[in-house]
């Protein structure tokens, strides 16, 4: 075959992608691994998972034996190394006789004294990576942490138990830790201290689907529990089925926090859709981000199950049922149905269904003048419609369409 210039030009793409390809790895850890991960038989320690990633290079592997035996950790699993654009590394617990997926155990130092230490620490440039198949235990502050300004974090199919949070964002060295692209799904798990998961800074263009989590009451006025809580400037971020159970603060004097799901003034683009909140010693879903949105969302057993201060929020085909006040002074914070607590709070609800056994429950609960709730679609399972005492003024806040 002759070679010309053309043939040569034609050829360079496929010789690239041939490289990118012989670079991308896949490379094992063990339990009891001291080798350097090239394969079982010579499998590597966890705590070599950053020069694994780096070696395995984008598109590449790390596979992590999950049948032989638990990871007990007493320090943070730095990562300093990711992927590129279009070619995660993928970090994920196997079967490592069947290739399957299969949870790898990882577990903590954690106490009833001592918080614990995290478990992934993401540093600077642990970029394009995706983790599944981990199944956590006794962690601290973050099974995941990104602790610096993150691109495309994917962590799929976890569990977890006795932790203090599952994904924490907070920054280790510098002033923010943006996590800018990130999903989290079917992420599951029960005693959970102060939350599920904590997003802030700029973080954006977020999906956290098919999650669900379980609170420990906390104790006292220190911690403040939160299934799902954003803050400062996180935008752009979609729940879609989860659920959060039972975040409470107990004995914690006259007011007691513990929130479901919560979004603060400078979040927006924040959206739920079909997530359940119940449990909660204060709101079910706590929204103060401007523009939120909450579609067939449902919200039970929490003293306020919707608390709103938002303008210009939406809430579609949504359900309250059965608030319940746990607390010591009823007369300063009284369950209702939907708690509306800002001057310029402008709600628009659609199709909303309220289910209450006790007549005594308020349906709407609103301490401004100013605030407005545009009410189209009202499906009322209880004894009777209590607008509470001050009924004539709520009924002028809340305007009625049809």
């Amino acid at each position: 075959m002759r070679l010309n210039r053309r043939t040569l030009l034609a050829a360079l793409p496929l010789a690239a992608a041939c490289s990118g390809a012989a670079r991308a790895r896949v490379l094992y850890v063990t339990p009891d691994g001291d080798g350097d991960g090239g394969d079982w038989d010579s499998a590597a320690s966890i705590s070599d998972l950053d020069g694994l990633i780096a070696r395995a290079g984008a598109g590449g592997e790390i596979l992590i034996a999950a049948e032989r035996g638990a990871y007990a950790i007493e320090e943070p699993i730095w990562i300093g190394a990711g992927g590129r654009s279009g070619a995660r590394v993928r970090v994920r617990g196997v079967h490592s006789e069947t290739g399957a997926p299969m949870a790898a155990q990882i577990v903590g130092d954690r106490t009833e004294e001592e918080v614990g230490t995290d478990a992934f620490r993401l540093a600077r440039h642990a970029d394009h990576l995706h983790f599944s198949h981990f199944a956590f235990a006794r962690i601290g502050n973050g099974c995941f942490r990104a602790a610096a300004t993150l691109r495309d974090l994917v962590i799929e199919d976890c569990s977890f138990e006795n932790i203090y949070r599952f994904l924490e964002n907070t920054v280790d060295d510098g002033r923010v830790a943006d996590i800018r692209g990130f999903a989290v799904r079917r992420c599951s798990g029960s005693g959970v201290e102060r939350g599920f998961l904590r997003v802030r800074y700029a973080s954006s263009a977020g999906v956290i689907e098919d999650c669900s989590a379980v609170g420990v009451p906390a104790e006292g006025d220190e911690v403040f529990p939160a299934g799902c809580a954003l803050d400062d400037r996180a935008r752009d971020i979609t729940y879609r089925r989860c659920v959060m159970r039972n975040f409470q603060q107990l004995r914690a004097g006259v007011y007691w926090n513990g929130d479901g799901f919560s979004c603060e003034p400078d979040n927006r683009g924040i959206v739920y859709e079909d997530c359940i909140a119940s449990g909660s010693t204060d709101g079910g879903f706590d929204c103060k981000s401007r523009n939120v949105v909450l579609r067939r969302c449902t919200a039970e057993d929490n003293k306020r199950n919707f608390r709103i201060w938002s303008a210009n929020a939406l809430m579609q085909d949504c359900i309250s049922r059965e608030p319940n006040f746990r607390g010591e002074n009823e007369e300063e914070t009284t369950p209702a149905h939907i708690w509306i607590g800002d001057e310029n709070a402008r709600v628009r609800i659609e199709r909303l269904t309220i289910e209450d056994a006790d007549a005594g429950t308020q349906l709407f609960e609103i301490d401004y003048d100013d605030a407005r709730v545009d009410l189209s679609g009202l499906t009322l399972r209880a004894p009777s419609e209590n607008w509470g005492d001050e009924a004539e003024r709520i009924r002028e806040l809340v305007r009625i369409a049809g």
